[in-house]
């Protein structure tokens, strides 16, 4: 679920033809994920966006 950004501003914004998601089984866990995911994403110097409603 992504919130604060519809389907059509997402593809807009985003390079490829899919997404990077994670699973988990609460929203906080899945606030977790986003920042392990992006943190790890980043050291690797793959440039990271989110968008939606993100509070890190």
């Amino acid at each position: 679920m992504l919130h604060g950004v519809g389907r059509d501003q997402l593809m807009a914004r985003h390079k490829a033809n899919h997404v990077n998601v994670v699973y988990a089984d609460d929203a906080d866990a899945a606030d977790r994920a986003l920042r392990v995911k992006a943190a790890m994403l980043d050291a690797l110097g793959v440039r990271v966006h989110l968008c939606g409603d993100v509070a890190l």
